[in-house]
């Protein structure tokens, strides 16, 4: 399969008469237009970014976990430095995490993960950052990796809306039978069950098509708590959730309920996710099902708390700060990250 070239773009202070001696009037305002443009896009670290990082607790040496560490003197930019007693070795807040050895400052990730809060495609956020959209990809994997685990505790209670929804799995690992694709909820779909209450959601890929008692019991379980009410269609594999959990259970046949509008449908709080859900995933139709999950932790993270953007970017950078999580750039898009 031929790997797809890359755009380049042209630098944008890339001016024909810059070396040029005598510059006229109407040159140097361009100059000084572009460059003004470059470094609002291309930002330094800020005096307000140094002393966030420097801010935030330090609880264990980012190199080998012991809590035996002193201050050490600070960077030539301002950034605080540890010296651990027990691995000998320095170490800053950024180290082992998403943003070590960072060529730019960590406010350049605000605008990006606006823009993938909002379910902007990585092609539309490259393009408005003027990065390439290798560097995009490359941070949705960082993105991904602070998220790792982060539905495994969530535990949903009171009453519970829930259902299972569907994504096609990539066209060239599609069964087929007698030249055509299987339809319907077949092998050839990947399910995600997906439940909530009035205060939080879930997004569990199942593992299979079909919702078998087994997947069911695997997706859901340890994330409804005992006594909860659970709404759901007639899918019979969700009894177990009732039986294993002692569970109420308030079920509505499918058939009748979709014949109705979304104020009436008793399922609509789940049915609306579904939609938002497949919304969000559309507007990155190249993705790869192996991370399949890792897009419904991200998903999970955008849906609930906290709900303002701007609250929801510094959470989701403080997690990257404290959470040590390096990812290379080798790595992340090594062959088997970019099929």
């Amino acid at each position: 399969m031929k790997s797809k070239k890359r755009k380049k773009y042209t630098p944008l202070r890339s001016f024909s008469w810059s070396k040029s001696e005598a510059k006229t009037t109407d040159q140097l305002l361009v100059e000084s237009t572009v460059s003004e443009w470059y470094d609002a896009k291309h930002r330094t670290m800020s005096k307000e970014e140094i002393i966030f990082i420097n801010s935030l607790p330090i609880e264990n040496c980012r190199l080998c976990n012991s809590s035996e560490f002193t201050k050490n003197g600070q960077r030539k930019d301002g950034i605080q430095i540890y010296f651990c007693k027990t691995c000998h070795h320095q170490f800053n807040p950024l180290t082992n995490t998403i943003f070590d050895s960072k060529k730019i400052p960590i406010s350049e990730w605000i605008e990006y993960l606006l823009h993938l809060f909002e379910f902007h495609s990585l092609h539309s956020t490259a393009y408005d950052n003027r990065n390439s959209e290798t560097t995009a990809k490359y941070w949705l994997i960082k993105v991904f990796e602070v998220l790792k685990g982060i539905q495994d505790d969530i535990v949903l209670d009171g009453t519970v809306y829930l259902d299972e929804t569907y994504f096609s799995k990539a066209k060239q690992n599609k069964i087929k039978k007698d030249g055509k694709e299987l339809r319907g909820i077949s092998r050839n779909k990947i399910g995600v069950g997906v439940a909530c209450n009035d205060k939080a959601s879930i997004y569990i890929v199942t593992g299979t098509s079909k919702p078998s008692r087994t997947s069911t019991m695997r997706t859901y379980g340890k994330h409804i708590a005992e006594g909860s009410t659970i709404v759901h269609d007639e899918e019979k594999s969700h009894n177990i959730l009732v039986e294993e959990l002692g569970l109420k259970n308030e079920v509505y046949l499918s058939n009748e309920i979709k014949q109705l509008n979304d104020k009436e449908n008793p399922l609509y709080p789940v049915n609306h996710l579904h939609m938002l859900l497949k919304k969000f995933m559309r507007a990155h139709g190249g993705y790869e099902r192996e991370n399949l999950q890792d897009w419904m932790n991200l998903f999970w993270f955008i849906m609930n708390e906290p709900k303002d953007r701007y609250d929801k970017v510094l959470k989701f950078i403080k997690m990257a700060i404290m959470s040590p999580k390096r990812v290379k750039y080798r790595d992340a898009l090594s062959k088997r990250h970019d099929k």
